[in-house]
């Protein structure tokens, strides 16, 4: 069975309004301990806004937070996918393109809403807790040198 994008993400995906200003969207990472915002525009996904984008082109360029609107920093064009996407893909175009994040959508076209947030520390978190758990399994029972078959360390 291949997994899919929606067996490894978390739902909860904060988003703001791309008229907002750079300064409510740091106070909003910082609310809500987050590196990423989806960008809405008329309830429609507009861009993603991260620290990064933050941090070069507000921060560094000496530009004030609250004059700078989420708009004009936002990245764009947003990639995006639907729930039910091979994981296998997804990871793909995360590497071609050398993107940390993709936003999911269901929906048709024209309907479409925002369902998720993949990111590669989602993709991690999972194959981390799969290894450790093949790897408890591995040490839990190996063969034990001059005994036929196997035994169980407690």
């Amino acid at each position: 069975m291949k997994l899919r994008i929606e067996d490894v993400i978390i739902r909860k995906v904060i988003t703001i309004d791309s008229e907002a200003s750079s300064q409510d969207a740091t106070n909003k990472m910082k609310q809500y301990s987050t590196s990423c915002l989806v960008v809405l525009s008329e309830n429609r996904i507009d861009g993603i806004l991260t620290t990064r984008d933050l941090i070069t082109r507000v921060v560094a360029r000496g530009l004030e937070p609250g004059k700078v609107r989420v708009t004009d920093i936002a990245t764009r064009p947003v990639i995006m996918m639907r729930p039910e996407t091979p994981l296998e893909e997804a990871i793909k175009i995360m590497l071609q393109r050398k993107i940390k994040k993709i936003p999911l959508i269901s929906g048709d076209k024209d309907n479409a809403r925002l369902y998720g947030l993949l990111s590669l520390t989602d993709i991690i978190e999972y194959h981390s807790e799969i290894f450790s758990t093949l790897w408890e399994q591995l040490i839990m029972t190996v063969p034990a040198a001059g005994i036929e078959g196997v035994f169980t360390i407690a």
